[in-house]
């Protein structure tokens, strides 16, 4: 069998060089052959473009002897991301609507011989002016029949060597889950595990963990501009907090790059996230902004450790501060003050300048709610330039999308933990949740690789923000694009420099959307119309809003967890006393290999061997022994009928109940 693989994967690769100017075919059965073993290999996809049968043909010519097999007399493939130059007709009615087609110039042109008996490669330009890979070329409609790979699937595997868990009948301490919690995120290649252990009198126990895969510190090689910090997940039995660390992307999209548990909550406890953090990313120091919650316990000695960033607070956490805390229990204040306080705090969350901010502060204090006022001053008032949009530094710029973004991650994370786990299954589920939002943003990449944005014909800034499309990430392209309309209303003053103006150059500006994001601002486009330049220019561009950077780093390619024993960490039935659990983790999995090996037979099979197999369950159940024995495989012909033993049957030997003597047995014969 290994050897008839080994020919044709020699046959599919002889085919895919052959196809070259000047290589001949005998059928169209061999051409697609051909095509079908060079898509393969080279992850490209071809259409037929235009074409003509020799039977049409021969409409137009002496009929002539041709080889019934090639079917065609004329055939033009084209990429699928060709074959016709394509101009948008869109007025912008649809904004999201986008094509495969990028003026692809890869075709390969064949034509028959002058006698009709095959087919020959005219021309073949291989050239392709996109990126191509394997993860994309899988994800064509064309070749999408599975679904992607699931990163968590490796997890569920089962480690042969590993001894068999052992569970408590009893209600596990925190502190033992925490442990084998260590151990499956130890078995991780690649994975960082920073544990901080507690000492007492009487013994010494874990306090927190600080956990991280390759991938995630690779995303934050790549975008370490910000990091935001949530701490408002918890696992419901033990309380324990979950810290996500994220980071955003090219195209504004949030990625979990690490993750913290802690058991305490104490100022040691944040030291050590810290410093972990620290030594697992060496790119820390380019760490411009964090963005943490204002309920994360020692929040200020991020300030402290990280002395050159900027904190701030999100939109999202603060509303949910507010909401939490001015409420009529904490504060003793009546609903109809709870809801004139929560209201006017909320349009201070949106004010765009000091003076609006001022104004609904005024309000707050002629409400007149003294509770109110003494936690407001005293947790908010002297921090307004973290969380006041209008206050905030110029790293506003890179949250823009971040409270969105945000709460659907978090949204997703709470919808697919359990609401009563173990910390271990806990854990498992959170690396779902971050498989599940891997392999979404994963599809967005392809998205984004094999499809163009259609620009509106009738747009103004069309030849600018097309150039722009097919350099930057959509969500960069965005903020261009709204940069260019900004740029209509501005008037550029030359050879005057009057007090209070920018002083714009053609390629740099002191704005602070240019300074923090690097991409060119309405300055630089309301320049370079004064000066007639052309608005697009790709060095204006920081090379972290580029596609092709998008691409090297967060890839389409979903990263692979190593084998762990996580199986190991699932709860037997709380129904199970000691013993009984320690026999069920051993026969799980088991029963696992089984419901593999079954799955792969035939489908005849297949009914036969869950039939016996449900026999066994029910002789089991009632505490029947059951006798395996092999039979031969091989068909026998029983009145000219072939007939096989391969499947299984069962067979009970009769016992008389009242004899003394052992259980009945069931001869389960295969």
């Amino acid at each position: 069998m290994d050897e008839v693989i080994q020919d044709n994967e020699d046959m599919a690769e002889a085919a895919a060089t052959k196809l070259k100017v000047g290589a001949t075919f005998d059928s169209y059965a061999e051409v697609q052959f051909a095509i079908h073993a060079y898509q393969t290999r080279n992850f490209v996809q071809l259409y037929i473009r235009d074409s003509r049968t020799f039977c049409n043909a021969a409409r137009r010519a002496a009929n002539k002897n041709v080889n019934p097999r090639l079917k065609y007399k004329e055939i033009n493939f084209a990429c699928v991301h060709g074959g016709r130059k394509y101009k948008s007709h869109s007025n912008g009615v649809r904004p999201n609507q986008k094509t495969f087609l990028m003026d692809c110039p890869v075709s390969l042109k064949m034509r028959m011989t002058p006698d009709g008996q095959s087919l020959i490669v005219k021309s073949f330009q291989e050239q392709h002016n996109h990126s191509i890979s394997k993860v994309s070329f899988l994800s064509l409609p064309q070749r999408r029949k599975e679904p992607p790979p699931v990163l968590i699937s490796n997890l569920n595997k089962t480690d042969s060597n590993a001894p068999a868990a052992h569970v408590q009948a009893s209600k596990p301490t925190p502190v033992v889950d925490i442990g084998r919690v260590v151990e499956t995120m130890r078995k991780i290649p690649g994975a960082t595990v920073h544990v901080k252990t507690s000492t007492t009198e009487q013994n010494k126990t874990l306090s927190s963990i600080f956990f991280q895969t390759a991938h995630m510190k690779n995303l934050f090689q790549a975008f370490p501009d910000v990091l935001l910090i949530d701490a408002t997940m918890k696992h419901n039995e033990t309380n324990i907090p979950l810290y996500l660390l994220m980071i955003i992307d090219s195209n504004g999209e949030l990625h979990i790059a690490g993750l913290f548990m802690a058991l305490l909550e104490d100022s040691a406890t944040t030291v050590h996230f810290i410093s972990s953090f620290k030594a697992s990313n060496p790119n820390h120091t380019k760490t411009e902004c964090i963005v943490a919650d204002a309920g994360m316990p020692h929040r200020d000695l991020l300030a402290v450790h990280f002395p050159n960033v900027t904190m701030s607070m999100s939109e999202l956490h603060t509303l949910r501060a507010f909401r939490r805390e001015v409420s009529t229990e904490k504060l003793g204040i009546s609903p109809d003050q709870k809801t004139a306080c929560l209201q006017t705090m909320e349009k201070m969350v949106s004010a765009h300048s000091k003076e609006e901010y001022d104004e609904y502060y005024n309000i707050l204090q002629f409400l007149d709610i003294p509770q109110v006022l003494v936690y407001f001053n005293d947790n908010w008032h002297g921090k307004r330039e973290e969380w006041v949009t209008g206050l905030r530094s110029e790293h506003k710029y890179f949250v823009t999308t971040a409270p969105k973004h945000l709460e659907m991650t978090i949204q997703k994370v709470r919808n697919i933990i359990r609401k009563s786990s173990s910390v271990p299954a806990f854990f498992i589920d959170v690396m779902k949740c971050i498989d599940s939002l891997a392999v979404e943003k994963g599809q967005k990449v392809v998205d984004m690789v094999q499809k163009v944005k259609l620009i509106p014909r009738s747009s103004e800034a069309a030849a600018s923000e097309e150039g722009f499309g097919r350099v930057l990430t959509p969500h960069a392209l965005g903020l261009v694009k709204q940069q260019l309309q900004l740029a209509l209303s501005i008037t550029v003053i030359r050879n005057v420099k009057p007090a209070g103006m920018l002083q714009v150059k053609a390629e740099t500006c002191p704005c602070g959307f240019f300074r923090v994001l690097k991409l060119p601002c309405r300055h630089i486009f309301a320049a370079r119309r004064g000066k007639g330049f052309d608005e697009f220019d790709a060095t204006l561009c920081f090379q972290r809003w580029t596609r092709q950077y998008y691409l090297d780093h967060c890839g389409m390619a979903r990263p692979q967890l190593a084998d762990t024993v996580v199986d190991q960490m699932r709860d037997p039935p709380a129904c199970l006393d000691a013993s009984q659990q320690e026999k069920y983790s051993k026969a799980v999995h088991l029963a696992q290999r089984l419901a593999l090996a079954a799955a792969r037979l035939p489908h005849h099979d297949f009914v036969q061997a869950v039939s016996c197999l449900e026999t066994v369950a029910s002789a089991w159940e009632r505490q029947e022994q059951v006798i395996v024995a092999s039979m031969d495989p091989t068909p026998q012909i029983q009145n000219g009928t072939y007939t096989s033993l391969s499947s299984m049957s069962v067979q009970e030997a009769g016992v008389d109940e009242d004899s003394c003597q052992p259980p009945r047995k069931k001869i389960c014969q295969d």
